[in-house]
């Protein structure tokens, strides 16, 4: 499996970015950079993590890569 410690780690300081209110021009970069490293994901990424990725579900694409999300194809 690809290592996603970047993307987590990207995807929990958006989340504390946004829980404690930060400054604008770091909080739009965090997204950039989120933006960014969805466009990178290769192939062989799970269909939901890209899923979450693409729908900007950060909370949940962190629960996935936690392994608390098993759920291999999104239901919508």
């Amino acid at each position: 499996m690809t290592d996603y410690t970047e993307l987590e780690a990207a995807l929990e300081k958006m989340i504390a970015l946004i829980r404690d209110q930060a400054e604008s021009p770091e909080l739009m970069a965090q997204i950039q950079r989120l933006d960014e490293l969805t466009a990178g994901l290769g192939p062989d990424t799970p269909p939901m993590l890209r899923h979450y990725m693409e729908k900007r579900g950060y909370p949940k694409a962190i629960e996935f890569l936690a392994g608390l999300d098993e759920r291999q194809k999104p239901n919508c």
